[in-house]
């Protein structure tokens, strides 16, 4: 792990994916440039945020990007605490392709020398019945309406908490794909993000 004091981070959002609107980040710092595309950006606003990190992986990417390859050396995010934002000058949002649509690594399985134990099974099959049933079509939740929120979205503290219209502070380590739907709903309802606390505030 290494912190990163006094980085700057030019966040821009890419609105063009089939998959929607996610972040990526040019981080500057005083031993190199890297792009970062974790999760945990997807909730930020497009800015130029002067930050402490903390680089968990400095690694290669190689990917191919409408008929192009493309190379860049990444960042790994394990934190980061803002101490200041400023908004971007407007310019042309540069074609990234999603990091959801990234080809995944093949991982070799070694195969286990004794049977696996049903210890925890159950825990693992309630969250794909979550993702399952958040996956599944539903009607459009109405404006302002929790009860309108499929349960896959949230978890039960969390619409406790919605309901409430109390502070949110959401998990980036969960899949992408349901981190993104989840501030996106948040973003509908009137939340506001405080990058500073990377906590979500209903509007008073």
């Amino acid at each position: 792990m290494i912190r990163v004091d006094d980085a700057t981070l030019r966040i821009k959002k890419i609105r063009q994916s089939r998959n929607g609107a996610f972040c990526i980040a040019d981080l500057t710092t005083n031993f190199g440039e890297f792009k970062v595309k974790d999760p945990l950006l997807d909730q930020f606003e497009e800015g130029e945020y002067r930050a402490t990190v903390w680089v968990s992986e400095i690694y290669l990417s190689q990917y191919i990007s409408f008929g192009k390859g493309v190379t860049e050396i990444r960042a790994r995010l394990h934190d980061l605490q803002v101490v200041s934002q400023d908004r971007l000058p407007a310019d042309r949002t540069p074609t990234e392709l999603d990091p959801l649509d990234e080809p995944k690594p093949v991982q070799v399985q070694a195969k286990p020398s004794e049977p696996p134990k049903e210890q925890g099974r159950g825990a693992a099959k309630n969250v794909d019945k979550r993702w399952d049933d958040f996956m599944k079509p539903r009607p459009a939740p109405a404006p302002e309406s929790v009860e309108a929120v499929d349960e896959g979205l949230f978890d039960a503290d969390l619409l406790e908490a919605i309901e409430r219209a109390d502070p949110l502070k959401l998990d980036p380590t969960v899949d992408r794909a349901l981190l993104r739907s989840q501030a996106a709903w948040l973003r509908k309802q009137g939340y506001d993000f405080d990058p500073k606390l990377q906590t979500w505030f209903a509007k008073r």
